[in-house]
């Protein structure tokens, strides 16, 4: 009978410690003055899905909608499961020129494992914390060179990541600023299949007493196939930051499928983390076009 009521009392003790001060402390090796903020690794490998996420491909061209999305999304990964909505919208300034497109979590419940937390350096405070709010992402895109449109598409889009999240001290978001810009291009191979593909800069800020900003590599490549109300998309897209093995190097493969139907349109998209993304996702929801 000792043997199992000394189990219990075991398991007891690990619960109710499990999220102490003291518990965070010799888990991170405080030094009994850094602030718990300067613990945190804000790498896409140690936090949230939705977190620093990789952006999309381009395809060079313009979006001269002007439209809103809702989508759902699924995330799964061993020691961390989150389901959030993401809120999309899109804005032609000048058609076929200039165009604004803005993407948002506004809120994500999740799961994640003790063996998970004690891995991203959780706050003791923030340990049983379920739910946040993610970064507001904002676009600007600009087409090149229409003149060689004929034989390929380009176009410059120069994001910002607003520090408009919540979580950090669960790993959720950075609730930091960054910003990417990247040279898109699209390269049509017949008249329903395109090349895509992306080339950039991508930069965040860290917390690390000798760097306060991560710069990375950002890249892409994939096809993208459209015929009537139909539009398929799949591809590979990165990017690579400047520390060895901290969980800077996200790589990720994406598909995608997307159905016209009137004024607004139907989608599903699949992403699989290959590297410094643990993460498979999946997203489903639907796009309403405001203008015709």
């Amino acid at each position: 009978m000792r043997t199992p009521f000394t189990a219990i009392l075991c398991c007891c003790y690990f619960f109710s410690s499990s999220q102490t001060f003291d518990w965070w402390a010799q888990n991170v090796k405080w030094d009994g003055v850094s602030s718990w903020s300067k613990y945190m690794i804000t790498m896409p490998g140690y936090m949230g899905p939705n977190a620093l996420p990789v952006p999309s491909i381009t395809n060079g061209s313009i979006d001269s909608s002007f439209s809103v999305t809702v989508t759902g999304n699924l995330h799964f990964s061993k020691g961390d499961n989150t389901q959030n909505p993401v809120l999309y919208a899109n804005y032609c300034l000048v058609k076929d020129l200039i165009s604004f497109d803005a993407s948002w979590v506004p809120y994500e419940h999740f799961s994640v494992s003790h063996d998970m937390k004690e891995r991203r350096h959780v706050f003791s405070h923030f340990y049983y914390d379920r739910k946040a709010a993610g970064e507001l992402h904002l676009n600007t895109n600009i087409q090149l060179l229409k003149r060689w449109r004929e034989y390929i598409h380009l176009a410059l889009r120069m994001g910002y990541r607003f520090p408009a999240g919540s979580g950090f001290g669960a790993a959720r978001n950075t609730d930091a600023p960054g910003y990417y810009f990247d040279l898109s291009f699209g390269k049509p191979l017949n008249p329903f299949l395109k090349w895509t593909g992306m080339l950039g800069f991508y930069a965040w800020q860290i917390e690390k007493e000798e760097y306060r900003q991560n710069d990375a590599f950002l890249f892409g490549t994939g096809l993208e196939w459209m015929k009537g109300d139909w539009q398929l998309k799949g591809g590979i897209a990165g990017y690579l930051g400047y520390f060895k093995n901290l969980g800077d190097k996200p790589i990720v493969l994406r598909a995608g499928v997307e159905k016209r139907l009137n004024r607004t349109s139907l989608l599903l998209r699949f992403q699989q983390g290959l590297h410094d993304f643990a993460f498979t996702s999946t997203e489903f929801g639907a796009k309403y076009y405001i203008n015709k």
